[in-house]
């Protein structure tokens, strides 16, 4: 009877539902294609998969982990969308007079516009979560799901929002490096010039994000393991895939059943490696030694007598950008860090905390921002 029970259990066909496992008292294996299953098996069946399930599996029913992310990803999405149209309203209704006030507002209105767009992913994510709810799990809509058009939008939204973020930092550090480590220098921002690094900023973060698109469409990779739509670089994929058979089932009752084993594992999401721990951690480490050296000039200026006051107000102005650039430079290098460990030694990302990490370390700067605007705002009046 056991044995029929796991035969009747294997094809790929059978539904899901809440009751599946009812009434079936004696058995105690079964052997399966889905791990969807397995969540749903008693404690005391052994649950064999026919394959390791996918990296990110877990047997939640809907694709956003639980209560407490679903309620922060709503409290953050409104909370930047809300707080970055206030700035970007006043910012375009504030006339700024010297040339330094016109670059800085230029980029902080940009920098509002890119945490808008995070924003707008944050709450994206959190409708469809609701939109989708159980069926997630019951229909098996995962896959579906990280194939749709709306996922795809929503990581090309993110990837667009969180480099043009990162871009606009490092020129906000490098301007702020001039102008104070060489303040006679003819190299300077020009409000001409700032307006078209901003807009090759804007069309290169674009570029980047169509290209995480396209290869979505040609590698599943690129995206398709991630239901929050955003490859991070936390996953390694199973490869020399063997079988190997289960001698629990093979010894008790007679018949041998077989399962997937990963020989070894590699890199996925290649993209998102070469994005965010190639090209952000070198934006990153320019942006840690342009502030290195301004803190270095300070500490001498300071030490001088007879420094102008183009000098002092230079510096200052550096040091309020540092409360823009500290936040967000402490948002992504725990990213950073945990995706090099990752791929070089190993460390193992629950899909709890992959989800956190995108639901909300990565993006809580784009709530904030709007708040560290107006502190910039009050300490300089």
């Amino acid at each position: 009877m056991v044995i029929k029970v796991i035969t009747s259990l294997s094809p790929k066909s059978i539904p899901l539902y809440p009751e599946i496992f009812e009434g079936l008292d004696s058995l105690s294996a079964v052997y399966v294609y889905d791990s969807r299953f397995c969540c749903l098996a008693p404690t005391s069946v052994h649950c064999i998969e026919e394959r390791p399930p996918h990296p990110l599996f877990t047997c939640r029913k809907t694709f956003l982990q639980n209560f407490t992310i679903k309620v922060f990803i709503w409290i953050l999405g409104i909370s930047a969308l809300l707080g970055n149209t206030f700035v970007l309203v006043v910012r375009l209704r504030s006339t700024p007079v010297t040339r330094v006030a016109k670059i800085q507002a230029m980029i902080i209105t940009n920098l509002a516009l890119s945490d808008l767009l995070m924003g707008l992913y944050m709450v994206l994510l959190a409708v469809m979560d609701i939109y989708i709810g159980e069926s997630y799990f019951w229909k098996g809509r995962a896959e579906e799901w990280r194939a749709s058009t709306t996922c795809q939008i929503a990581g090309f939204i993110s990837v667009l929002s969180s480099e043009t973020s990162v871009f606009l930092l490092v020129l906000l550090s490098l301007d702020r490096f001039i102008c104070v480590v060489f303040p006679f220098s003819n190299w300077r921002l020009g409000v001409l010039s700032t307006r078209v690094a901003i807009a090759v900023i804007w069309v290169g973060s674009g570029l980047l994000s169509a290209g995480g698109i396209l290869l979505n469409n040609l590698n599943p990779d690129a995206y398709g393991l991630s239901d929050v739509c955003v490859g991070l670089p936390f996953i390694r994929k199973s490869t020399d895939l063997y079988k190997e058979t289960d001698t629990r089932t093979s010894n008790q009752y007679g018949i041998p059943y077989f399962t997937t084993i990963a020989g070894s594992t590699e890199s996925t999401w290649k993209f998102s490696i070469v994005l965010f721990l190639g090209i952000n951690l070198c934006g990153f480490v320019v942006i840690f030694l342009s502030y290195i050296a301004i803190f270095i000039k300070a500490r001498f200026v300071r030490a001088k007598v007879g420094q102008t006051n183009q000098s002092a107000n230079e510096i200052k102005m550096a040091l309020k950008m540092l409360l823009i650039v500290g936040t967000d430079l402490l948002c992504w290098m725990p990213i950073i860090i945990l995706g090099i460990l990752v791929q070089t030694v190993g460390v193992n990302v629950t899909p709890d905390i992959y989800a956190w990490l995108v639901v909300f370390v990565l993006p809580i700067n784009s709530s904030l921002n709007p708040y560290l605007y107006t502190i910039i705002n009050m300490v300089s009046k």
